[in-house]
């Protein structure tokens, strides 16, 4: 009987390794494929073909609804051949093969799809099949299996169009830091901003919103021996506009800045830029990135020595009934997606170029590399 793609496999120990489904692709070699003139279709007929000869084998058990969670909404960046966490990309004729993944970071360690067991499967996991067809023979010339670390390290990193970015923190994941003794999650600073930073802390003698200085950036565990009597706290609108800005308030009391009563925190990339901070609630799923996110690593512009991996995240979990803060994440920016997903408002894609040359080297075979 034939299975159903659209569901993920029971666990991601279910998969099947990429060596075994080379061998079970091998007899596509040569077959016939007609190119039509519409890229959408032919991505269809791929589809098709891969997931007709697969279920020709033993595959992975299907996990039941209710034990697995697809966190993108509507699925966007989640592969369409779900159970065997595959997607499938055509290759014709050219100098350079434009590869475009939609809707995801490719090495991203962010989940895609979460198991009530904890298990997960990112999208680094995602297991990618090259088909060459030859347009004039119309047949298979090669198929190559490649993971997106493997195509990083071979041809660069991936580039990817600007759009604003959101975190999803579930239901799930936020009880399991609320239920925690104390109500946080915590990470040190990265390797990269540890000799920066000050283990001891001091009275800020600069503006919050002026540059970091060395030795004056305070550690993290200095800031969490600051910032942990956040929990609890009720967050006041009376004075201001919105609980974000009532929460950055807060904190910059609390770090030492002196701030008068009226005067406006501007919201920036970053919030708090003398201790390249941003401050950040969650009432509902998602949380609002902007235009800079640890999902793609950049240069802080405001701060060329750091990247955006190196950012420290103060993340208040607010009931939105109450406006008490129940729990908080502390950690750089890089431990994100270790926890939670990333989605983009808009759809984006990301881009790598991959010499045909490549290609080449596979004629006449299923290959996969590691």
């Amino acid at each position: 009987m034939n299975k159903d793609f659209r569901i993920p496999p029971l666990s991601p120990s279910y998969l099947t390794p990429q060596e075994v489904l080379a061998q079970r692709l091998a007899p596509l070699i040569g077959t016939a494929f007609h190119l039509t003139m519409f890229p959408r279709t032919n991505g269809s007929k791929i589809r098709k073909l891969v997931t007709e000869t697969l279920n020709s084998y033993s595959l992975p058990p299907s996990c039941p609804q209710g034990l697995y969670t697809v966190i993108p909404p509507k699925a966007k960046g989640v592969p369409r051949m779900l159970l065997e966490y595959i997607d499938t990309y055509i290759v014709t004729t050219g100098k350079q093969y434009n590869l475009q993944v939609w809707n995801r970071n490719p090495t991203s360690n962010a989940a895609l799809i979460d198991y009530a067991s904890g298990e997960k499967l990112t999208a680094n996991d995602v297991r990618y099949i090259f088909v060459r067809i030859d347009p004039d023979k119309h047949l298979i010339r090669s198929i190559l299996i490649c993971s997106p670390t493997y195509i990083e390290s071979k041809f660069g990193l991936f580039g990817k169009e600007t759009v604003k970015q959101q975190l999803i923190i579930t239901a799930k994941q936020r009880e399991l830091i609320t239920q925690k003794i104390p109500p946080v999650l915590f990470y040190q600073d990265t390797v990269l901003l540890e000799p920066l930073v000050s283990h001891e802390f001091k009275k800020p003698q600069r503006l919050f919103r002026d540059r970091p200085v060395k030795d004056e950036l305070l550690s993290l565990e200095v800031l969490w021996n600051r910032l942990f009597r956040l929990i609890g706290m009720k967050l006041d609108t009376s004075d201001t506009k919105t609980r974000g800005q009532a929460l950055e308030r807060l904190v910059v009391q609390l770090l030492g800045y002196s701030i008068v009563k009226d005067e406006l925190l501007l919201g920036g990339y970053l919030d708090i830029l003398n201790q390249l901070l941003e401050v950040k609630l969650q009432e509902s799923s998602t949380v609002d990135l902007g235009r800079y996110s640890p999902q793609v690593k950049e240069t802080v512009p405001s701060f060329p020595q750091a990247t955006t991996e190196d950012v420290r995240y103060l993340i208040a979990l607010v009931d939105k009934s109450t406006g008490i803060i129940t729990g908080l994440v502390l950690c750089p920016g890089n431990r994100l997606g270790d926890h939670f997903s990333y989605i983009a408002t808009g759809n984006y894609k990301c881009q790598r170029s991959i010499p045909m040359t490549f290609f080449d080297r596979f004629d006449g075979r299923v290959a996969c590399t590691q």
